[in-house]
């Protein structure tokens, strides 16, 4: 049965590099493409108030001195899955945590303790602790703000349990569909299709290379077209900063539109997803609202992380 996850206490960086290697993962977690991940990074970037942007921008610095690409904040966005692409797979549990939808009501087997909700968790408190070393906090900066993306996309909060698939989907991964997307998992980190246009920032298999302006730019713009089409206000939990609340908050989403949404389709029929359907126009069009809102939520909790941890108070 899955549980809320505690915060175990803190470890050292040490400890955590080597449980990381201790859990190398075999399933494919790659969440929101990165233009997802770059346009969370960006709306969080433009609601960080002047201390903590300086901190971030700083922080960014450092990580490039390694990473060429990661020439502004918000490529820490994508950084994590660019070390996956390039073979390192020790954080992969890092990046989900399988709350079930369970259908039919079977047994569920034990999940990892270390999960996405344990990992901001930890990014949080390294980088908070005054001892840590700046190419540490770099480095878990570009973790917590991945992670925070990826558990506002709800198949990085959901696995789901049927007679057919007892060990489960695994986000969805198992949940093949026709048509566009070879699975559910899939679909959903590409935002349902809906920014579909911003696909060939940071395309896949390219060498990951730094950002032009008119990239960010590009990236800027989106951002402010979300915020704008989302405010603030259409959130009202967006200030309750408990990673163990947006799990629950995603899995929720998953079980009423990621798996089948609750009402009628364009034809007038009742519209559930099922294994190896194409996704119908009805479907769709919920899913982006879905996802749009989820990513821009994302961004407006990320800035307000940020700013309460880097704020002048010490």
């Amino acid at each position: 049965m899955w549980m809320p996850s505690k915060m175990p206490p803190r470890f050292s960086m040490k400890k955590i590099l080597f449980l990381a290697l201790a859990l190398m993962a075999t399933v494919q977690v790659k969440a929101w493409w990165d233009h997802g991940h770059m346009v969370t990074a960006m709306i969080a970037y433009l609601n960080l108030n002047k201390t903590a942007r300086a901190k971030v921008d700083s922080l960014t610095a450092v990580l490039r001195r390694d990473y060429p690409q990661v020439n502004h904040f918000i490529v820490t966005g994508p950084w994590p899955d660019d070390l996956k692409a390039d073979g390192v797979h020790a954080y992969d549990t890092w990046h989900y945590t399988d709350i079930p939808v369970n259908v039919d009501g079977i047994a569920i087997p034990d999940q990892p303790e270390v999960d996405i909700v344990w990992a901001i968790n930890q990014s949080t408190s390294i980088l908070k602790a005054a001892q840590s070393k700046p190419v540490e906090k770099a480095r878990f900066l570009a973790f917590l703000t991945h992670f925070v993306s990826d558990l506002h996309q709800p198949l990085h909060a959901t696995s789901r349990f049927t007679n057919d698939v007892p060990g489960g989907d695994e986000g969805g991964n198992l949940f093949p569909l026709k048509g566009t997307w070879r699975n559910l998992h899939a679909m959903w980190d590409d935002a349902c299709g809906s920014l579909s246009k911003y696909n060939d920032i940071r395309p896949f298999g390219k060498p990951k290379v730094p950002l032009t302006e008119a990239q960010i730019e590009s990236v800027r713009d989106l951002a402010k077209d979300l915020m704008k089409q989302y405010p603030e206000k259409s959130f009202p939990n967006l200030g309750t900063l408990d990673p163990d609340f947006w799990a629950l908050e995603s899995n929720k989403l998953a079980a009423k539109y990621v798996y089948g949404v609750k009402g009628k389709d364009d034809q007038g029929r009742n519209q559930y997803l099922r294994p190896n359907d194409e996704p119908t126009p009805f479907y769709l069009e919920q899913a982006q609202e879905v996802a749009r809102k989820q990513l821009t939520l994302s961004g407006y909790r990320l800035a307000a992380m940020l700013n309460e941890m880097f704020s002048e108070k010490k």
